[in-house]
């Protein structure tokens, strides 16, 4: 289906996506079929612990769907979570994406399904930069003006070097990786090399690799998911970078996305570049509370 339906599927729901972030785990995808056709379908992980079910989001993944040949077949859609619940499982959670979100579209009632709105920041669509800095702070204006002669910008950072500097960010900080170096490696050369990711950094007049971003991106909506930063990069270059990327996937798709907009502390800065709010609706369900816990 995802062959056939080619870009009509969203990058977070398609076949080689769930291959990627999944590897290790066991996944399947609910379809709902009318006249022979499929009108909807519904990737999810089937993850078991201690003999008891659960299905959590992907990693990496801002969204689970679900898909839908028609955005407005709310019988598809209904279908489709009805028989995710069926799974009966302990412990489930799911997302909308941003255009579902927008048209409306809540699972039936009688599921015992949980709904929270988080929401993500967007620039929908990508505009020159010229038209898009007026909106954003003045800090953030200033540092693109002041890097810009002191940094280049490398569009093919390697997935080594990239997940090198990640995992160096997070001891920095004094954080657990979420994220195995070798699951950053495996997932950044998979969408790079199909050419649905990029690894951009900010280098300095000597070569030295002092930011860099993963963005994943498809003809419709590029998502920055990941970014990394040096030991003694110059002050603020990150937003340099991020105004760069920007300014890439402007020729490559439509919205550029600053997923993770819902982090404590990370929020404030991304709404400094001046995006548009955008809701997404999650849904999830916990049947044996001491799970949850």
């Amino acid at each position: 289906m995802c062959e056939t339906e080619g870009a009509r599927i969203p990058l977070f729901l398609q076949y080689w996506w769930w291959e990627t972030v999944c590897r290790g785990k066991r996944w399947d995808v609910l379809l709902c079929e009318r006249d022979g056709k499929v009108r909807g379908a519904m990737p999810y992980i089937d993850g078991r612990k201690l003999c008891l079910r659960h299905s959590l989001m992907p990693q990496l993944t801002m969204f689970t769907g679900p898909w839908l040949a028609d955005k407005g077949d709310k019988e598809a859609f209904d279908d489709l979570w009805r028989q995710f619940v069926s799974r009966r499982w302990v412990l489930c959670k799911g997302r909308l994406s941003p255009e579902l979100t927008a048209a409306g579209l809540v699972p039936p009632q009688g599921l015992g399904l949980k709904s929270e709105m988080h929401y993500t920041y967007r620039f929908d669509p990508i505009r020159p930069l010229e038209e898009l800095m007026p909106a954003a702070s003045q800090l953030r204006r200033r540092d693109y003006r002041r890097l810009c002669g002191e940094l280049s910008v490398d569009e093919a950072v390697s997935p080594q070097e990239f997940a090198d500097l990640h995992t160096a960010y997070m001891e920095r900080q004094g954080k657990r990786d979420l994220l195995e170096h070798s699951f950053i490696v495996h997932v950044c050369g998979e969408a790079v090399g199909r050419g649905n990711g990029m690894l951009v950094g900010a280098r300095d007049a000597g070569g030295r690799l002092h930011d860099a971003l993963f963005v994943v991106f498809d003809s419709e909506c590029a998502f920055m998911l990941m970014c990394a930063r040096g030991a003694d990069a110059p002050r603020n270059s990150m937003s340099f970078l991020i105004w760069k990327t920007i300014e890439i996937m402007a020729t490559r798709t439509k919205v550029f996305d600053f997923e993770g907009s819902m982090e404590p502390g990370v929020e404030e800065y991304y709404r400094s570049f001046g995006p548009q709010k955008a809701d997404m609706l999650q849904v999830s369900r916990c049947r044996i509370p001491f799970i949850k816990i």
